[in-house]
């Protein structure tokens, strides 16, 4: 849905549409607000980077757009077979790296400090591996993360929630239009609404893998049916 979508809808509820009052300039402002918190208080934006390692060093920059990470992944092939070989980075945290490795920044050519990384940690938006690479390789930093959208500069560019929850958009930007206004009772009730649908937005994250286990599902190689519970005995 391209923003002017957003911003025409609201100016109907406004009863307004020659943007004497509300400025183009001041909806699209409220609309990257609406946006930023939306997905900060859902989690709903995905996102995947790769980055290239530098022999003995540790530290790199995210992506501008990082949140949060979910998976990180290190390619350790070898350059006689040239096949790929991803394994999963353990995340730690700084503080359990000063207290397990407190030697941890020394980074020289050593069988112990320069290896295949296998823990991570981020500190000020970067990203940490111990231990420090030895074989870098293009691209062998593989990054899935939640996201933070891009800042909506013009109303011709699309918004990054899914169509189906933009109303909790609409109903950001009529709060805060109310609130302007002094219109408390329409403030209270669009700001009621916007709550619904950030709901709507967590659920609906949970949701977009619908074949997923539950916690309650149980795995079995014995299909559920007619079966004689006396004949596994």
């Amino acid at each position: 849905m391209l923003a002017s979508e957003i911003i025409q809808d609201v100016r109907r509820e406004l009863l307004e549409t020659s943007g004497a009052f509300w400025s183009d300039a001041e909806l699209l402002r409220h609309l990257n607000r609406a946006q930023r918190d939306f997905i900060n208080r859902t989690r709903i934006l995905e996102d995947t980077a790769f980055l290239t390692t530098t022999v003995g060093q540790m530290d790199y920059q995210l992506p501008e757009n990082w949140v949060s990470a979910k998976l990180v992944l290190y390619n350790s092939k070898e350059e006689e077979t040239d096949k790929d070989s991803w394994n999963r980075l353990t995340p730690t945290s700084l503080e359990k790296m000063g207290q397990e490795t407190p030697n941890f920044l020394a980074t020289e050519t050593d069988s112990d400090l320069q290896a295949d990384p296998a823990k991570y940690f981020i500190w000020n938006n970067r990203l940490y591996l111990y231990p420090a690479p030895r074989n870098p390789k293009d691209g062998d930093l593989y990054l899935f993360y939640k996201a933070k959208p891009i800042e909506i500069t013009s109303t011709s560019q699309s918004i990054e929630v899914d169509d189906s929850l933009s109303e909790g958009l609409n109903a950001y930007i009529l709060w805060k239009a109310w609130t302007k206004s002094k219109e408390t009772a329409l403030a209270e009730e669009q700001k009621s609404i916007y709550a619904e649908y950030v709901g709507q937005g967590r659920r609906w994250a949970k949701r977009r893998v619908g074949d997923g286990r539950n916690k309650f599902d149980i795995e079995s190689a014995i299909p559920f049916g007619n079966i004689n519970p006396f004949g596994l005995f």
